[in-house]
């Protein structure tokens, strides 16, 4: 028997296909005995005109009704009652009494009207969000209703959809609830399915036996055979910021340095990773490529620029892809990836003033045009102790007049931004200024800075490189020589003749000194 439509009604006989009513009885002796199942006689009816007499017993049907039968243990009937009632009792104890409710569903006591519509949009909804956030679905996946308690044909207003699992997704946690919106009014209800889940975080599934859909098809245990899926593959050349917390940076081997006239940018952290982030986020490289994940540091230059650098990575000098400059401040740390063939060149490019160069996003290298001075450490040459030199004054008019000069090389440094009113620059990137302060004392008189018509420099090598004044201002005078970026020794000679704007000419010769200058290398 079965609760349906508020009250009970009687099955038929199996394999009768409905209600077995049975006909009316004949009316004649009953037989003792225990009754047997098997047909009741109906009506009498005429007898065919050949066969055996309708409602007759047939020999074919075994022995007749009223035959002596084998003896029965009327006990057993009351232990198969017995064993139903212990079933319905197990049943109800175990939380699974909702199995005998039907196939009704209700909300707030209404009907529920197209339930597989509703699970269709619900199925429909989960495809499109995991869709969107690159999850991975199972032959098992669908939607459910799920009941308020075990007892009652009332369901909440959501669905449970799953198995679903997402990137690094947990298989114990594969189960999201998309949210219901009855609909208004008396009579049944239908449902508007929500386009997201009320949390995106999958959660387990938890009240398995509350759950249920029209077809009667049970969610599987766990995730089923669900794996997480793969981070999603970024596009060719990808980029982005970081940091990124899962990659492990190391330092260059070697110097990665560059400096410009507004700013030195330095290669401090390297690394190649096939995926980074996690969770949506993640990504993996796209095919044929590897993640060039890399952190720099800007600081000021030392020139004397006042515009901020653009910065730029470039993959084998194709097209360069632009760093956001509100990250480009001084004292800036900036962690960044491009995603790029293994085998390719990646470079930091930096464009500061009139000078561009560049950093190896691979190992640090610096690039071959960058200006190679401004990356050492030691540029100031070593004391150099003063020496005199007999000289002679004249100017018209005026009588010739002997003095013994003191000549003092106060510094030497190797530059290539010299100064505020500078504007020459070496004649390479691979070449600096030596950059010279001297003073020209006659006895107690100071005649100032001496010009470089005075001054030589030999190299090692015998190559003789004569000084320069670097300053277009004629009223300013800054002495240097163009010399190889790795300079280390050399030797400067004063002497000769120079005739001072002023008309009075200071004449040493035939005498020389000689200054050893040195500038420790690195």
């Amino acid at each position: 028997m079965s609760e349906r439509d508020g009250g009970w009604q009687t099955w038929g006989a199996p394999g009768d296909g409905g209600p077995w009513q049975p006909g009316p009885q004949q009316p004649g002796p009953q037989q003792p005995g225990p009754q047997q199942p098997g047909p009741q006689q109906g009506p009498a009816s005429p007898q065919p005109s050949s066969g055996w007499p309708q409602g007759a017993w047939h020999p074919a049907q075994g022995p007749a009704p009223w035959a002596p039968q084998p003896a029965r243990r009327n006990r057993r009937t009351p232990l198969l009652v017995g064993g139903a009632a212990l079933l319905v009792l197990l049943l109800v104890g175990g939380g699974l009494w909702f199995l005998l409710r039907g196939d009704d569903l209700s909300y707030a006591g209404r009907t529920v009207a197209e339930p597989q519509r509703t699970v269709d949009d619900g199925e429909a909804a989960l495809d499109a969000y995991v869709a969107d956030r690159g999850g991975a679905t199972g032959d098992g996946t669908g939607c459910w209703f799920r009941f308020l308690s075990a007892d009652t044909s009332d369901v909440q207003d959501d669905l449970v959809c799953g198995p679903v699992l997402f990137v690094d997704g947990d298989p114990s946690a594969a189960y999201l609830e998309f949210p219901l919106t009855p609909s208004q009014g008396g009579g049944d209800v239908t449902f508007e399915v929500a386009a997201q889940p009320a949390d995106p975080e999958p959660q387990p599934l938890a009240d398995r036996e509350l759950l249920s859909r029209p077809d009667g098809r049970t969610p599987p245990d766990g995730a089923g055979d669900l794996t997480a899926p793969e981070p999603r593959a970024a596009d060719p050349g990808f980029t982005a910021d970081g940091p990124f917390e899962d990659v492990e940076l190391a330092a260059p081997d070697g110097p990665a340095t560059l400096s410009g006239a507004s700013a030195r940018v330095t290669v401090t952290g390297l690394a190649t990773a096939d995926r980074v982030g996690a969770g949506d986020d993640a990504r993996r490289p796209a095919d044929g490529e590897v993640f060039r994940v890399f952190r720099y540091t800007v600081d000021r230059g030392e020139g004397y620029g006042d515009d901020a650098p653009l910065l730029s990575y470039a993959v084998d000098g194709g097209d360069e892809v632009p760093v956001d400059p509100s990250l480009v401040t001084p004292g800036a740390s900036i962690e960044g990836l491009v995603s790029a063939p293994a085998d390719a060149g990646v470079q930091l490019v930096v464009v500061d003033g009139e000078n561009t160069q560049t950093l190896s996003l691979v190992d640090g290298t610096p690039g071959a045009d960058n200006l190679q001075v401004t990356t050492r450490q030691n540029r100031d040459a070593d004391p150099v102790p003063a020496q005199q030199i007999p000289g002679v004054i004249s100017a018209p008019g005026r009588v010739t007049t002997p003095f013994t000069f003191t000549v003092t090389i106060q510094s030497a440094s190797l530059s290539w931004f010299a100064g505020t009113n500078v504007t020459a620059r070496p004649a390479a990137p691979d070449r600096a200024f030596l950059v010279i302060d001297s003073d020209l004392v006659a006895d107690t008189f100071s005649a100032g800075e001496g010009p470089p018509q005075y001054f030589s420099l030999t190299l090692p090598d015998g190559t003789v490189v004569p000084a320069q004044d670097i300053v277009d201002d004629p009223a300013l005078v800054a002495t240097a020589f163009d010399v190889p970026a790795d300079f280390t020794t050399g030797t400067i000679t004063f002497g000769g003749v120079f005739t001072y704007p002023d008309g009075a000419t200071v004449d040493f010769q035939p005498g020389t000194l000689s200054f050893p200058v040195t500038v420790p290398a690195g």
